[in-house]
Parts: C-alpha cells; structure tokens; sequence
C-alpha cells in the first residue's frame, strides 16, 4: 500500500474502487503525505493533516507553486473531484471529504469570492473545548466529516 494512505483509508471506501486505487506525487507538499489518488473514475487531492503541540485540530497544507516560485492557493480544477484530508490522533481516526464546490464554500480554494487558503486547521468532532472561531470552523467542516471508530 502507498506510504501516503493509512492504513485504515480503504474502509471510508468501495472496495472495488480502493483495490485499484493509485497514488500520484505532490512533492511540493510531501511533509503532508500528499498526492493525488485515483477513486474509480474520480481523482482526489490527498492530505493527512499533522497535529500540533499547542492547539487542537490538526493543521493541513493546500498550495502550489505558481510563476515566479510563489506559493498560492489552490484554484478548482476540474479534473479533481475535491480533497479527501486523513487525521488520526491516538484512539481516533477520521477523514474530511469534501468535493469542489465545500473546498469553494469553506473559502479553502481561490475563487472570486476567497482569496484561498495556503493552509487550514480542521477540527474532527472529538475536538472539544474549542474557541467561539475554532467551534464555528469545526461546524462548517462536520459535514464532510467521517470519524472511524478504533
């Protein structure tokens, strides 16, 4: 299996479509286990959130090189179905799936209305004792939230 997935991903997915599963580099963002894995016909950014000392949630990378060697957001690209973020911390597990259009709503991709993000915190549902700002994030991202039991 691809160092970028855990080892538990192929549960939050058809079998089928996780057996033939295949992994693309993001070097730019490989502190990140990123990539690009192939879900059927469909194609998804892929992150594993890293968790930090001082603040809850775990924090995710989201930027590409552009002209010049500038990092900048992301934009929407319509050969990716949207971003599938994995987070794991002790007896919890999860992930974040969120296709094109959340990715636009939760301002994390550069459109004309977000500027984009570079990168973002997420907040899984076992985060508690969370800021008012932290609380209202963790609410937007809960949709998309799939949380697997250990």
């Amino acid at each position: 299996m691809d160092p970028r997935l855990p080892p538990w991903w192929g549960t939050l997915f058809d079998p089928s479509d996780t057996a033939q599963a295949r992994v693309e580099d993001d070097v730019e963002n490989a502190d990140y286990a990123a990539g690009i894995v192939t879900l059927g016909s469909a194609r998804w950014r892929i992150r594993t959130a890293r968790l930090t000392p001082t603040k809850p949630g775990g924090f995710v990378s989201a930027w590409r090189r552009g002209e010049g060697g500038i990092t900048e957001p992301f934009t929407a690209d319509p050969t990716l179905a949207g971003m599938i973020v994995f987070i794991e911390d002790r007896e919890h597990r999860g992930a974040f799936i969120w296709d094109t259009a959340t990715l636009t709503e939760l301002g994390i991709l550069h459109s004309s209305a977000h500027p984009g993000k570079r990168g973002f915190r997420v907040y899984p549902s076992w985060c508690t004792g969370l800021n008012r700002q932290a609380e209202a994030t963790q609410r937007r991202q809960a949709a998309g939230f799939v949380e697997l039991r250990a």
